[in-house]
C-alpha cells in the first residue's frame, strides 16, 4: 500500500476465518513473529518505542484529520512498534481487520 507520505507492506497476511478461536491462535503466532522482527530492528537500531494509536482514533471521531500513515494502520491495529529517524518513522505491528480477520503482520514507512 502507497500513500501520499508513506509506505506499507503486509508482511504476512491470512484469509479471512470462520471460526474466531481459529483467529485468536493466528493472532498469537503473528505477534510472535513480529516480536522477533521487533527484536532484531532492535539490535540494527535501538529499542523501538510503543506507540498507541488509539488517539488518532479520537481525531478521527471528532472530525478532525489525521496523518495518512497513521489513518492507515487504524485500520487492522492499535498500537505499533517505531523506530524514529530524522526523515521518516518505521513501523511494525499485527492487526485483525474485524472478528474473522484477515490477520495481518505489516511494515510501514512514513511519518507518525
Amino acid at each position: 500500500m502507497v500513500g501520499y507520505d508513506f509506505l506499507a507492506l503486509y508482511l504476512s497476511v491470512t484469509e479471512e476465518f470462520d471460526d474466531n478461536v481459529q483467529v485468536l491462535e493466528v493472532l498469537e503466532r503473528f505477534e510472535q513473529d513480529c516480536a522477533s522482527l521487533e527484536e532484531a530492528l532492535s539490535r540494527l537500531w535501538g529499542p523501538a518505542e510503543s506507540v498507541d494509536l488509539r488517539p488518532y482514533m479520537d481525531l478521527m471521531v471528532r472530525g478532525e484529520s489525521v496523518p495518512e500513515l497513521p489513518g492507515f494502520l487504524l485500520g487492522v491495529m492499535s498500537d505499533v512498534a517505531v523506530w524514529r529517524f530524522a526523515d521518516r518513522s518505521i513501523c511494525v505491528g499485527v492487526g485483525v481487520s474485524d472478528t474473522h480477520g484477515p490477520v495481518v503482520l505489516v511494515a510501514a514507512a512514513g511519518e507518525l
